[in-house]
């Protein structure tokens, strides 16, 4: 995983507690070093990546019926399409939405309907070409196993087999190797 604010791999995700809030940060392990004082210490730089709840800006968007969640929820974009999606049926419900604002919402909705079909084609692909990518490399690395694991079988001008580099084989008709 590439950390959203250095663009460095992330050797780890650290979750601090403050309170009543959690905080993520993205820490990169960058080995160990001795101190001048001649002590061994773990060399770590760590991101800030957010906190898990945006409570303070969750309470201004509380009439969308929205819980704004930190960068490292998995799901968020889910999450909010649904919330949205029912406090538009809620204000329906309700009365709180006026004509205009109605049909406004029904344009932007059938607009948004077409590009997530789109979107939708696009992400069937884009998982099938994943699938597709790791069952190739899966294969490739399999390959690669397989023929370090493969002994070396050829026959050698005294009649028995060469020595594999991984072990001694049992020459042929019994005879000694060496």
């Amino acid at each position: 995983m590439i950390c959203p604010r250095c663009g460095q791999p992330i050797s780890y995700i650290e979750r601090q507690r403050r309170g009543n809030q959690v905080y993520y940060f993205a820490a990169h392990y960058y080995g160990y070093e001795r101190t001048p004082d001649g002590k061994i210490r773990k060399k770590v730089k760590k991101c800030y990546l957010g906190p898990s709840a945006y409570i303070e800006v969750t309470k201004t968007h509380s009439d969308l019926g929205l819980t704004l969640k930190g960068l490292t929820e998995e799901g968020r974009e889910r999450d909010y399409m649904e919330a949205l999606v029912e406090s538009v049926r809620d204000r329906i419900k309700s009365g709180r939405l006026t004509a205009g604002r109605a049909r406004e919402l029904a344009a932007m909705f059938s607009r948004f309907s077409e590009e997530f079909k789109e979107l939708a084609r696009e992400l069937s692909e884009y998982a099938a070409e994943e699938v597709a990518h790791k069952e190739t490399a899966k294969e490739a690395v399999n390959e690669t196993v397989a023929a370090k694991k493969a002994p070396e079988r050829t026959l050698t001008r005294q009649g028995g087999l060469k020595r594999s580099p991984l072990r001694t084989l049992a020459p042929i008709g019994g005879q000694s190797a060496r």
